[in-house]
Parts: structure tokens; sequence; C-alpha cells
């Protein structure tokens, strides 16, 4: 029952107050504002039955009803006097959202938003979440959090901010004062809630901090011994509610587990959790966990541990399979930034390279039929709101597969430097060049098929690709990247098939990254990258690169320090030149295209770098019909540079500089 006297929070939200005739009340407790909590005086109710919003003047405000709780979200946000609030820093904008109920901004539009990325966030029981938004009794915390994440799939943003990202932001930045009021107080929604911010700071392109909340929830995850199962009834089996509540705590270790493979690599950023530290059987098929059916699964490394009372073996899902591949990524990570593939020889038994592709197709082999990879299952998920894990789980997968065989792939170009090359190539010199065509081949295989992929995801409308988190846009940036290497640096055993379609396929998926950017903004970054990349590419063709052996040198140890994307989360950035955008590049073209005449017999061929191996195509047309042209009609650029200028010198070189070296995590070190 509700209690005869309630506090000024929960009248304002007309909430059930329950207490022990004393603040704070459990609703306030829960929410973290114990110190707020407090009881009207007798005989002033309407006073302290304050609205959702801040008055602007008390005088002039006087006889004016609040906003009804029943009034449409985009009505009372609209009541909200905040109109600087779309210009303010996120911070200060979520200063003015204390008084405002998360609730009324739920829409169902927003719901369905977060709920097509859930496979992210499988820690929720979703028929539990809208039971307890439609209750409002689910914690504040996780209701700014769930709006931070989905707020930017809708159409329209709330007022007053005028983007959809800016309602983002300043909803996570609401969200985070909240959380930090108290975050000495282990619980489940905190875990969950500080995840789903690491997650959209991540997207936003702030890698420091999304790294460092990562780190508060893996240490909230071993205060509460969520990597250990609860204790089990001995005389009876789990009863609904019991299998759900376990469930949840196992999922949430899950999810930590998950971000911390996904988002670990470089200097400094090693994962936290070990395979070995997870002692949990893997989330179950999803159907089970949605209707609450007790069931018992395997464990990361296959093993099946029975309770006292036996269970029926539950069937694994999407989201078990997408850590097994996760885990296997963290192995790739920690090899990609180790001394190991400059000493070893990749071909042999016991090299790391071998036994990490041998892990890979052992995952893949394991693969129920329904979840291995081809277009008619990619259809067939879809069919059953399934497509987005689907994606996301392969996309694990190919990831892993394309950063183990493009880091023997040459940086600028196809050139064999000593700076460029393991220390055993002159050693077997035959042998690692026929291993280089068979690694070059897996490699623009894979790039294919993800963007292969990403036509087909296209054609299932905006609606999916609103659900698409930000690691299957790195993805396909990765693929794009190769696939534009793949263009400008062909091969006489390339697959024509692959090599017919470089062009559409790069410029496709450079339309998807400029659409992506405006619902994760560090796919901006990957954009520009791609389109100097691509400048860079066009201006070396034919002549030898300007880069010093002492630049290639630097450029290698960039490629294993994962230092050139962005600055390491986890150090302390350096002094750097700024950045040169489109207007540098602009002013610094100094001449005029250079034409080259073609007869009726021969083609006018542009000649490749002098120092191109054997087996690259010479005879390959480098006219400007067949290159790839600018990505942006209004944003066209000159692509005949002055490579004298040493300032564009620069922008070019470290344009295949930040594409080679950039990997997940390494996404910004910006606060707001």
């Amino acid at each position: 029952m509700r209690n005869p006297v309630a506090c000024v929070s929960c009248r304002s939200a007309k909430q059930k107050c329950i207490h022990n005739d004393a603040p704070p009340c459990d609703r306030c407790k829960a929410a973290g504002r114990e110190n707020a909590c407090e009881f009207p005086p007798p005989g002033t109710s309407a006073i302290h039955r304050r609205p959702k919003r801040p008055r602007h003047d008390d005088a002039g405000t006087a006889g004016t009803t609040p906003p009804s709780a029943s009034a449409p979200a985009q009505q009372i946000v609209q009541s909200t006097p905040t109109a600087s609030a779309a210009h303010a820093s996120p911070t200060s904008a979520a200063s003015l959202l204390d008084n405002l109920d998360p609730f009324e901004l739920l829409t169902d539009e927003v719901k369905n938003s977060y709920l097509r990325c859930s496979y992210k966030w499988s820690f929720h029981h979703t028929p539990t979440l809208l039971l307890r938004i439609r209750d409002r009794t689910l914690e504040v915390w996780m209701a700014w959090a769930i709006l931070a994440l989905s707020i930017r799939f809708v159409q329209e943003p709330p007022a007053p901010f005028t983007t959809q990202t800016e309602a983002s932001n300043a909803f996570a930045a609401h969200a985070r004062q909240i959380l930090q009021s108290d975050l000495e107080t282990p619980s489940i929604s905190r875990v969950q809630a500080i995840l789903m911010l690491t997650g959209h700071d991540w997207g936003a392109g702030n890698g420091r901090r999304a790294w460092i909340y990562l780190g508060m929830a893996i240490r909230l995850v071993e205060v509460m011994d969520l990597t250990r199962e609860l204790e089990t009834p001995k005389n009876r089996k789990l009863t609904r509610e019991e299998f759900i509540e376990a469930e949840v705590r196992r999922r949430t270790a899950w999810t930590c587990f998950l971000m911390d493979s996904l988002l670990s690599g470089g200097k400094g950023r090693k994962r936290s959790l070990a395979a070995s530290d997870m002692n949990i059987q893997l989330p179950c098929e999803r159907e089970s966990f949605v209707f609450g059916e007790p069931v018992c699964t395997e464990h990361l490394d296959g093993r099946l541990h029975m309770p006292p009372l036996s269970l029926e073996v539950g069937e694994l899902g999407i989201i078990a399979y997408s850590l097994r591949a996760a885990n296997i990524w963290g192995k790739v990570a920690r090899w990609a930034c180790s001394e190991e593939l400059k000493t070893e020889l990749p071909w042999s038994p016991t090299s790391q390279f071998r036994q990490l592709i041998f892990e890979l197709q052992a995952w893949k082999t394991k693969l129920p039929v329904r979840l291995q990879y081809d277009l008619f299952s990619l259809h067939s998920h879809n069919a059953v709101e399934q497509g987005q894990a689907y994606c996301y789980m392969h996309s694990i997968y190919f990831m892993s597969n394309m950063f183990l065989h493009r880091a023997y792939l040459p940086v600028l170009g196809p050139h064999n430097s000593p700076e460029e090359t393991p220390e055993s190539y002159n050693e077997h010199k035959e042998t690692w060049k026929n291993w280089q065509k068979t690694s070059r081949k897996e490699l623009f295989n894979e790039a294919s098929m993800v963007l292969e992929m990403l036509d087909e995801m296209r054609t299932f409308g905006v609606y999916f690709l609103r659900g698409l988190v930000p690691w299957i846009g790195f993805t396909i940036y990765t693929a794009v990247g190769v696939m534009l290497y793949s263009f400008n640096y062909p091969r006489g055993e390339d697959d024509p098939r692959i090599a017919e379609k470089a062009r559409e396929r790069v410029i496709r998926g450079c339309t998807f990254l400029k659409e992506m950017k405006t619902q994760w903004p560090m796919a901006e970054t990957w954009f520009e990258t791609i389109k100097r990349m691509q400048a860079y590419y066009r201006s070396v063709l034919g002549q030898e690169p300007p880069v010093s052996p002492d630049e290639r040198q630097a450029l290698r140890h960039a490629m294993v320090d994962y230092g050139a994307l962005q600055p390491s989360p986890v150090q302390k950035p350096v002094d750097t030149k700024p950045t040169l955008g489109t207007d540098t590049v602009r002013s610094s073209i100094t001449k005029e295209p250079q034409v080259h005449t073609q007869n009726a017999n021969t083609a006018a061929m542009i000649s490749p770098p002098t120092s191109t191996p054997s087996g690259y195509t010479s005879n390959f047309n480098w006219n400007a019909h067949q290159s790839i042209p600018p990505l942006e009609e209004d944003d066209t650029v000159n692509m005949n540079f002055d490579i004298s200028n040493e300032e564009l010198e620069e922008i070019m070189m470290n344009a295949t500089q930040e594409f080679w070296a950039s990997f997940p995590g390494e996404v910004g070190v910006g606060f707001q």
C-alpha cells in the first residue's frame, strides 16, 4: 500500500512512495537520490506538487497547469525552457533534464529502435523490460541510458535539440551524472547502464572515456561475482523467475566480456576478463530466455557442467557464438600488437598466425547450419528479425580474418623494402612470395564478402540499417579500405570477379559510412580516411611514393602500436600537427591534370612503381575513367598534386597510415 505521506519526488512523478515513515523512500533510494528525498510539511502538498520542468518565473506561471503524465512526449519536451540546450555542452544540457521524466520520452518509436539493437545488450529480458517501462519502475539511470542509445535512430530529434546526436549526448551525460552519485553501491542495473554508456561513447568517438567506463563495469562485475554461477537448489529445479534472474546475471557478465574483447588491443589495452575467468555457462538461445524455460548450456570452452538436478541441454544462439568469435578476436588483437608477426613464419603449424586461423576455421565449422554465412541465411534471419545480430556475429569473424591477413600486406603499395618484410624473408624468399599470394587472395575474398553483405543489408531498408552497431560499420570500413587497395594495386592472380566490382563496392561502402555518421559520429573519421586514401593512391600511381625509409619504418611501427587513427585512449596524447582538411588539400593544388593521350591501337598506361615485384600487373589501364572518382560530387578534389609540397605529402601518406593502423577502440579521446 502507498504510505499516507509521499516525498516531493514521488508526488511530482505521481508514483507510489513506499518508506518507513522517514526518508529516503524506496524509489529515491533505487535512483540514488537518498539525500534529495524529502517529505513536505503538512498542509503544503499543493506547493510541493511541482511540474516536471523548472519554472521560468513563479509569478508569471502562477495558476498554470503542469503537463499531464499522459501528454504526448513531443508536446512535453517542447514546453521545456531549454532553448539553448542544442548549443550547450552535453553536460550543461544534461543539467536541464533534472526534473524531466524520461518515461515521457520512451515512445513506441524509441522502444522499437532500442529493441532493434538489443542483440548488443542481450542482458535485458524483453518482456520484463517493457513491463517496467510501462509501470515506470525501471531504474531512472537505465531509462536515460536507453534514450542515449536509441534516440539517435528516431526520425525527428526531441525539442529543443536540433539533431539526434545532440539529444543522445545530453541523455548520456545525464545518465552518467545520476550513476556517479552512487557508484559504490553495486547493482546489476548499474553495470548494465555503464556498459550501455560505454557503447554510446565508443560510437560517439570518445574512446578514452569508453575504455575507462568499461573498466568500471568490469570491476563491478568482479565485486558482484557475476563470473560465477549462483548456487542452485539441490532438491528442486529453478523456477521461471529464478532462471531469468540467473540468466540476466550471466548475460550482464558476458556483455562485459564481449566489449572487453572487442575494444582490446594496442599498448596498455589488454583484456581484463580472460576466458578462464568466465566460470558461467554461455547465454541460452533467445526463446528459452524470453519464456523463462530453465536450460543448461555449454561453457566458452565447450564443457558442459550439469547442475545437481539435471536440466534440459539448451541450444546456443547467435549471442553465444558471437562471444566465442569475440574471444578469438581478443587473441588476434593481442597478436597484432606483438613482435611475433615479425619473427614467425606464418605458414608454420606452430606459428600464432596458424593457430588463430585454425581457431577461426573451427568456429566456422561448428556453427549450426542456420547460422553459417550465406545470402539465403541472411535473408532468412532478417525475416525473423535477427538479421542485425546475424551480421554482427559474422562481422567479428570477418574482422578477425582480415586483420590477420592484412598485417602482411605492403602498406604503401606493392613494395618489398627491408623495413616492411619479416626478418625471415630473405631466407625463405620463394616460400614467402607464394604464401603472400595466398594471403592476399584470402584478404580480398573476405573484404568482398563483407561488401556483398552490405549490398544485401541496404536492400532491407532504413529500419534495418538503423539497428546496426558501430562494430559492423568498422568492419565495412576495413573492407572498403582493403578493396580500395586491391583496385589501385592489382595483380595478375587476383580474382577478376572481385576486380570488376571493386569500384562500385568502394563507392557504395563509402556512401554507407557517410550515412552512418549521422547515427554514430565515429563513422565520419572512417569516411574521411577513405577519401584521403583514395587521394593518396591516385597521387602516387606511376611514380615512386615520396616516402623515405625512416618514414616507412615509422609507419610500420604505427601499425603495430595502433597509434595512427587517433591517440591511444590509455596513453597521454602527444603534440601533433593538426589534421589537414579538404580546404588545405585544395589550396595545395598547383598543377593541371596530366593528360595521357591514347591512339587507336595502344592505350596509354601509367607505369607501376619501379620497385614493383614480379607478379604485379604491368598492363593495367590507370586512366582517370577507370580510377575511382571523388566520393562526393559536391566535394570534388583535384587529384593532381604538387608532391614537392611537404605538407600535402604528409596528408597523403597519413591517409594510408591511418587506415592500416586503425583498430576498434582507437576512435577518439575527446570529452564532452
